[in-house]
């Protein structure tokens, strides 16, 4: 046993305890597969509760454990961590929606929680030269239902989700027409279906495909409307900030493994592992200090776009580590272990992870000039 991840592992123990051990005796080519079990096990051992309030039949996780279980997570499987992250996503909105909600709603809550509930997310839905955080699914108000067509590609977790969380653009309530708002809409509802999308090889156990709503009724009282939930939009930062902490961590994680493969290897390029090793765990220190702040209740625009100045540097960070580690491992390493090319090329698609670097640049510099941040302006 190494000195590498002892923390992380134990703490993902502690919280999903049985998970650790079906992810170290199964090979990453099963993981990773569309086929693999690996969400199924999540389910099963608990996992789906991880960052939901013990007052809710959860398990409390703060965000800095929540970080240290998702890059244990990542080092094992990275489409369990990214699909994972997702339901995350999705759980940490209606843990703010659920802040102060009436005991209806919170017994709903307990409830999902009660029988594992796995929650996609279909907050983010990017279109050629617009923004992922303005919906492309309407909602339209009929009555006591919200009539809801669109879809959400790629939508991880798409092949187990017992709920999707949506946000969505409503009409249909008169001065609030155009409005967004948060749906959730179980999986069974007539009109949902799912049809494939993801492609390429890499991170196929993500369940990444696309969710096609056609005249979903919804009950309205499963569609929150911003303007009456959410008017200063600190529940949608909130919902991004455990996105960017999690998703963050998973590729650190997945990152992680190609440390443990040089350890492995011990060909005495210490140098090579160092500068490979600092990249890494810089980027677990920038991440673990968000998580600390959100711990400690800091919410809203600076802890929002210091996340994102992170997330951005440690992209490059994780190129420069997996090509610090490639080299290091060698031809033969590559030829031998298809793990390794595996593991460098999942780790190019933490840049695909909304916001792009392209999209939110400017808001940043904006934010730092003096404007206020937001995602949707």
């Amino acid at each position: 046993m190494t000195a590498l991840m002892v923390r992380e592992r134990e703490i993902l123990e502690q919280y999903i305890p049985g998970l650790l051990d079906y992810l170290d005796r199964t090979p990453l080519k099963d993981l990773e597969s569309r086929d693999g079990e690996a969400i199924a096990k999540f389910k099963e051992f608990g996992g789906t509760s991880l960052i939901v309030p013990t007052e809710l039949g959860g398990s409390g996780a703060s965000a800095l454990d929540a970080v240290r279980a998702q890059r244990a997570i990542g080092s094992r499987s990275p489409s369990l961590g990214a699909a994972t992250t997702m339901h995350h996503l999705s759980i940490a909105s209606l843990n703010e929606f659920a802040t102060g909600a009436s005991e209806e709603d919170r017994a709903l809550m307990k409830s999902l929680i009660e029988q594992k509930a796995v929650i996609a997310s279909g907050f983010s839905e990017g279109t050629p030269g617009g923004s992922v955080f303005i919906p492309t699914m309407k909602a339209k108000r009929v009555g006591d239902v919200y009539v809801i067509n669109g879809s959400k590609k790629p939508c991880s977790l798409s092949g187990s989700m017992d709920l999707l969380t949506a946000s969505v653009e409503v009409e249909g309530v008169g001065a609030k027409d155009g409005e967004r708002a948060v749906a959730l809409i179980p999986a069974s509802l007539d009109g949902v279906s799912v049809t494939k999308f993801w492609e390429t090889p890499f991170l196929e156990g993500s369940q990444s495909d696309e969710v096609v709503l056609r005249d979903v009724e919804v009950p309205a009282d499963l569609v929150l409307l911003n303007s009456d939930d959410d008017p200063d939009g600190v529940h949608e930062m909130t919902g991004y900030l455990w996105f960017g902490m999690l998703i963050s961590a998973n590729y650190l994680g997945a990152a992680t493994m190609l440390l443990e493969k040089m350890l492995a290897q011990d060909k005495g390029d210490y140098e090579g592992y160092t500068r490979a090793a600092a990249e890494i765990e810089n980027g677990i220190a920038a991440i673990e200090s968000v998580a600390r702040a959100v711990d400690d209740g800091e919410r809203g625009q600076d802890i929002s776009a210091r996340l994102l100045f992170c997330r951005i540097a440690i992209r490059d960070a994780l190129v420069r580590a997996s090509s610090t580690a490639m080299e290091s491992l060698g031809g033969i390493g590559f030829i031998t272990s298809p793990d390794i090319g595996y593991l460098a090329a999942a780790l190019q698609a933490y840049a695909f992870h909304p916001p792009s670097r392209r999209s939110i640049s400017e808001t940043l510099a904006k934010y730092h000039g003096g404007d206020e941040f937001a995602f949707v302006k």
